[in-house]
């Protein structure tokens, strides 16, 4: 819909009951023709609560939730994380502080930011209460039609942020945006496995909402042409998309390739585009080989398995390092990989694992999920190795297998040191042929697990599992 220049109103329209539909309907500041408006019934009017972006009721929360957030601002303003959410209050601008008894996308918004030790300022008026500025980044600062916006799964909820509920696993989105402009965006995959050599596409597409001169919405989905395709943290573009929304990547490197969209008016600054999240592309080689693999006719079907699926890479000069200890870092890496699942993130904090850690959130993507955990100080030890009566107990929570009996011990002339604690994994994951012992009969549990028992163990799982 065209809105002529002349006689322009600015209007904040609030909480309205609907005669015909019986639900309330939330809107933000929007600007609309004087002439058009007074032609128009309110009820229609409400109605129409984007001129982009198609809105969806949010279902019922339960009383917690752990949702992944991000903040997609200007000039480099950006944040994500997964938060777990719960009962939460936030201050607004006139210093009243409110709780909100359920886990909503302010709660979600506000958590993250105290995380970040970011500002915020929160306005109430009639029909609620929405976010007029994040950091220093205040609504109306690019022109009179942007500000903050909050998306849940991809789709603008149609009540104010301090009441629109979120559940567990869904993605918060906010982003400052131009209303008449920006939209959010749809991300498809050709493939997230593509190999060394050959190309992968990404076609880009949002849903777009606009209005006839009687308000009858029409809802489309259009294609994204020059959308940017980033590397994830650096800007480096791999590519743009065509008028049909698509662009080609080549696959030029084993292992995880982390990518980025968006699109922004170069003239004006305004984002014609939602940044995307953190796209995971699993980059396999299948003609890998390594030149330190002798002696481990053992562990080499296991080690280039890994490697041709893009699980594990060499250390350089074309050696796998088989011997070395392997990191808890490392682990977590390999393990959030095999998964096969490429949503990485989660909760879990400790001391000694930076924000700028490349393993952060494959530490706490396997925290999350069970498979490893921190020590009592409140430390995970990312650069330690780990013992293999240890990488048994991981092995075990990472294969889900059920715990065996404990009154026959294994088979190994040195079961006896076996923690007592380790016992029933030690077994289990002997029983199910996850982890053998040596030719000397021995289990070794103290010892410090090799890169190379590591990798044949993950295949030992990954077969049992089918993955």
């Amino acid at each position: 819909m065209a809105i002529p220049s002349d006689g322009w109103l600015t209007l904040i329209l609030y909480t309205f009951n609907s005669s015909l539909s019986g639900r309330s309907f939330f809107m933000t500041t929007f600007h609309f023709e004087r002439r058009i408006f007074m032609k128009k019934r309110l009820a229609s009017i409400l109605l129409a609560t984007s001129l982009l972006i198609p809105q969806t009721a949010v279902l019922a929360a339960d009383d917690q939730a752990t949702v992944k957030v991000r903040v997609v601002g200007l000039n480099g303003l950006y944040k994500e994380q997964t938060v777990h959410v719960g009962q939460t209050g936030f201050k607004n601008t006139v210093g009243e502080v409110i709780t909100m008894q359920k886990p909503t996308t302010m709660g979600a918004l506000v958590t993250l930011l105290d995380q970040e030790k970011l500002t915020y300022e929160a306005k109430t008026v009639s029909f609620g209460s929405y976010i007029s500025k994040i950091d220093t980044l205040a609504e109306k600062t690019l022109n009179a039609n942007s500000g903050w916006s909050v998306w849940v799964n991809g789709q603008a909820p149609n009540l104010s942020a301090d009441v629109a509920e979120i559940k567990d696993g869904d993605e918060v989105v906010w982003g400052y945006y131009d209303y008449t402009q920006t939209l959010f965006p749809q991300v498809n995959f050709s493939t997230t496995t593509p190999n060394v050599g050959t190309s992968f596409t990404v076609k880009v597409t949002a849903e777009q909402t606009t209005y006839d001169e009687e308000w009858n919405p029409t809802v489309s989905t259009v294609n994204i042409d020059q959308a940017a395709v980033h590397q994830a943290n650096s800007a480096t573009q791999l590519a743009l998309t065509n008028a049909e929304g698509v662009a080609t990547i080549e696959a030029k490197q084993a292992g995880l390739l982390q990518l980025h969209i968006d699109k922004t008016d170069a003239a004006t600054g305004v984002p014609q585009l939602i940044r995307t999240g953190t796209l995971n592309v699993l980059v396999g080689n299948p003609n890998a080989s390594f030149n330190d693999l002798a002696g481990y006719n053992w562990a080499e079907s296991s080690i280039l398995n890994l490697a041709r699926k893009g699980v594990v890479i060499g250390a350089g000069n074309n050696d796998f390092q088989p011997k070395r200890a392997v990191t808890r870092a490392e682990l977590t890496k390999i393990l959030a990989l095999a998964n096969g699942d490429l949503s990485f993130g989660g909760t879990a904090s400790f001391r000694d694992v930076a924000d700028n850690n490349g393993y952060k959130s494959f530490i706490q993507t396997v925290v999350q999920r069970g498979y490893m955990s921190g020590d009592q100080a409140g430390t995970f030890r990312p650069d330690s190795g780990l013992t293999r009566e240890e990488l048994a107990v991981v092995l075990v929570r990472f294969s889900g297998l059920e715990l065996s009996n404990t009154k026959n011990l294994v088979p190994f002339s040195d079961r006896e040191t076996v923690s007592d604690w380790a016992q029933p994994y030690v077994k289990t994951a002997f029983d199910k042929g996850l982890m053998a012992g040596d030719a000397e009969n021995t289990f070794r549990p103290q010892a410090t697990a090799s890169r190379a028992e590591v990798a044949t163990a993950i295949v030992n799982v990954m077969n049992k599992l089918n993955k």
